[in-house]
């Protein structure tokens, strides 16, 4: 999330609403669930509060550990959901992280890749995107590239604010509420410690947990090692 925030101003739960817009645009309605990656140490709780309110799950690394915890969870997704399907990756630096591997996983899988960021690469991707956003305009629902051969079968979609994913794990209906915001009911996203492999169900005992001697000691060591 440090990557690609959420804009000051902005109410955080509108990101469900605004991704699946996105999507709808592209011939999907189908279910989406969403994992947001960050330090969640340097995350606004309002904005935890409100990204959880909506089914998004959080899940905390520190910035030496992120791209492989993500990394993790993307090989883990990949090995359960057999295509046709279709992930998602909201990050900078998913070029360098695991451009190559995403390219390959294409290749020989046929998975469909969606891709957003806060600019625009300078030089033409490894990753063969069917679909692009700049972060900003993906808020505001303006689409930048989009490739006319994409087909959509199952698109299993699990998301990571820096990086998302698609999994068939969850189906949240999209409600209009007072205003001109739309919102997710009826689901509560879980908060996942990445460094330590715990979860959370309530924002107050995950915020306890990243505070606690235990964790905090456990990511010096391991930041000792990096």
């Amino acid at each position: 999330m440090s990557e690609c925030p959420i804009p000051d101003g902005y109410d955080a739960r509108r990101v469900r609403p605004s991704l699946e817009g996105a999507f709808k645009e592209l011939g999907y309605s189908g279910p989406v669930s969403i994992t947001a990656f960050g330090d969640h140490k340097q995350t606004p709780e309002r904005h935890l509060h409100a990204l959880s309110s909506t089914g998004i799950d959080v899940a905390h690394a520190i910035p030496e550990f992120i791209y492989d915890r993500m990394y993790d969870d993307l090989k883990r997704w990949r090995d359960n959901n057999p295509t046709p399907t279709t992930m998602m990756i909201i990050s900078d630096g998913a070029e360098y992280a695991f451009g190559d591997s995403l390219a390959r996983l294409k290749q020989l899988k046929k998975y469909n890749l969606f891709w957003a960021y806060s600019f625009r690469p300078w030089k033409m991707s490894v990753m063969l995107t069917s679909a692009e956003w700049l972060w900003d305009s993906l808020l505001a629902g303006v689409l930048f590239y989009y490739h006319s051969s994409i087909h959509f079968h199952i698109y299993n979609h699990q998301t990571n604010l820096l990086k998302l994913l698609v999994s068939e794990t969850k189906r949240h209906v999209l409600r209009k509420c007072s205003g001109s915001s739309e919102r997710v009911v009826e689901s509560t996203g879980m908060f996942y410690c990445k460094m330590c492999f715990s979860k959370r169900k309530r924002l107050d005992k995950f915020m306890k947990h990243l505070s606690s001697k235990k964790h905090i000691s456990l990511v010096s060591i391991l930041s000792l090692s990096f």
